[in-house]
């Protein structure tokens, strides 16, 4: 098997996985093994090739260890 090493632009905001249940299916009452109150961040991945964008939520550790909010001077690059 071979390493690799990722990068891609997503949106993203703080949001436990209670709050993510109620935005995502308006309720929270289902079975899951992460308590509610579990901090991190719901995800949002751009379309790809005509696709709809997807959208997922992370722990906090997990999603900090992969990414990092983008710099404003590095926004400027973006969309110049």
């Amino acid at each position: 098997m071979n390493n690799y090493i990722g990068c891609k632009i997503i949106k993203a905001e703080k949001m436990t996985y209670g709050e993510y249940k109620l935005d995502k299916y308006g309720k929270t009452e289902f079975k899951s093994n992460l308590p509610d109150n579990t901090p991190g961040y719901k995800v949002v991945y751009p379309g790809v090739a005509g696709s709809k964008e997807h959208i997922s939520w992370s722990p906090k550790a997990v999603f900090e260890l992969a990414y990092r909010p983008i710099t404003d001077e590095e926004l400027k690059l973006l969309n110049d």
